[in-house]
């Protein structure tokens, strides 16, 4: 029996989106996909080609907008509740850099597994671009994956090639995508059809017995005709009275419940009862209004702000949305903090590179005191590094490799005013560090990116290293 990948794969799903957006997150339901599944859908289509010992296999990821929407901001740190039906550049990039890792992760199970007849395997990402859901027609072999993201739906398309199938045995088992909906209607279409049928064949069947019948007594066939004129009247109304009943004609009117009107007379053990409401009658004379204690009252009265319904609302809503992005900050911190590239040197190493990059000569040294030399050999060097808002990674990336620097790392950091901040560095010199923002400028022209120096205790309170 062929070995079943089945289990690898749904763990690649999970385990990458665990690691990548640090959320807990399971799947639901593996069903086989219904053209209903993407229809009018905006989808990114990303192909990984795996070649195994013995044959290559394409397997397609497909990932509609609303899901790659919620990837992208849970990246992020954005409102997951804002989700869009299109997929932008941004997006674009998240999802790649998902499938590439879901790939990566799948291709490392397998070669641990060490499955006799796959062998080990390597990927690579061959293809990819953004669909319409109505012009994917063949899903013959595409399985719909529904992932729960902590209470967020998440849906995954992966479509296999024939090559694989033989090794995916429980994912080929899955039963297709089931649509309430769309199943009543065809539904109630195939009942309508039929009946149609049934009223044809009965027109057919008494052609055919008028044709049998023309010798036949003329009082004999007008029996007849009346009897077969009847069952197609009853025909008739049966099937008006089936198509009035899926329309909803026979349900019953919602009952209206009126409010009781207190000044109406009710009858209570056969004895009328009136219940009258006394109005007192008030003289009222002008010249006794004291004018000075009025005026207090409309002060008192006019001094607060009357909110509306909707302001009321509105400031709820505002302060759901303050909280809500108070605590996307505090997850895009806990996230920074945790996925740190490498670490900065201590400060013992910082000095033994600069004691051994520097020459001293001894007329040169000039004693002052005791306090001054202290103090002195007390100041922690600056660090060279350039910082920005952008959350672009994968540019700052690329644009690090190219200035060839050694030690330079993407921290995401917090700057003075406790907002999140890039900070790139630290650079060997001031050359690398211009270099850094010289070529970012060149790619991305309307990113905002500074130099700035500072301590390494500085940098280490800013990233929440200590």
């Amino acid at each position: 029996m062929a070995s079943d990948l089945s289990k690898l794969i749904q763990d690649s799903f999970t385990l990458t989106l665990n690691g990548l957006l640090a959320k807990d997150a399971r799947i639901i339901k593996i069903t086989k996909a219904h053209p209903y599944d993407l229809e009018d859908k905006q989808v990114l289509q990303i192909q990984s080609l795996f070649n195994f010992s013995t044959f290559t296999s394409k397997f397609s990821y497909t990932v509609p907008a609303k899901s790659a929407s919620l990837i992208f901001n849970t990246m992020m740190g954005s409102p997951i509740t804002e989700l869009s039906d299109e997929i932008d550049d941004d997006a674009e990039d998240a999802i790649g850099e998902f499938i590439s890792n879901t790939s990566g992760g799948l291709t490392t199970s397998i070669n641990g597994s060490e499955f006799e007849d796959i062998g080990q395997t390597k990927f690579n990402i061959s293809h990819k671009e953004i669909l319409n859901g109505n012009d994917i027609q063949d899903l013959e072999t595409t399985f719909r994956f529904l992932i729960d993201l902590e209470d967020h739906e998440l849906e995954i398309f992966l479509t296999f090639d024939e090559a694989i199938l033989p090794y995916i045995t429980e994912i080929m088992s899955s039963e297709i995508t089931f649509h309430q909906e769309r199943a009543a209607k065809v539904e109630e279409e195939e009942i309508i059809k039929e009946i149609e049928e049934k009223i044809e064949d009965k027109e057919e069947q008494i052609e055919d017995k008028e044709e049998k019948t023309s010798t036949i007594v003329p009082k004999d066939k007008k029996i007849k005709l009346i009897i077969m004129a009847l069952g197609g009247f009853i025909a008739l109304i049966l099937l008006t009275f089936i198509i009035l009943y899926f329309t909803g004609f026979f349900d019953p009117e919602p009952v209206e419940i009126k409010k009781e009107d207190l000044n109406t007379t009710k009858k209570i053990d056969t004895v009328n009862v009136v219940k009258y409401k006394t109005i007192k009658k008030v003289d009222f004379n002008p010249s006794e209004i004291d004018k000075n204690r009025l005026n207090n009252k409309l002060q008192d009265l006019t001094k607060y702000t009357v909110l509306t319904k909707e302001e009321i609302e509105q400031q709820k809503e505002e302060e759901r949305n303050r909280l809500l992005a108070l605590e996307k900050e505090k997850e895009l911190l806990e996230f920074a903090k945790k996925n740190q590239e490498e670490p900065l040197p201590s400060k013992e190493e910082v000095e033994t590179k600069m004691e051994k990059n520097t020459t001293i000569k001894d007329s040169d040294i000039e004693i002052v005191n005791n306090e001054e030399s202290k103090q002195e050999v007390s100041m922690e060097p600056k660090l060279k590094y350039v910082f920005t808002n952008s959350l672009k990674y994968r540019l700052f990336k690329s644009v690090v490799q190219e200035t060839t620097t050694t030690k330079a790392r993407i921290s995401i950091c917090n700057n003075q005013d406790g907002k999140t901040t890039i900070f790139i560095g630290p650079f060997e010199n001031e050359v690398l560090q211009s270099k850094m923002i010289e070529l970012t400028k060149q790619d991305s022209p309307t990113i905002e990116i500074s130099p700035i120096d500072i301590t390494e205790e500085e940098f280490n309170s800013r990233c929440n290293l200590e």
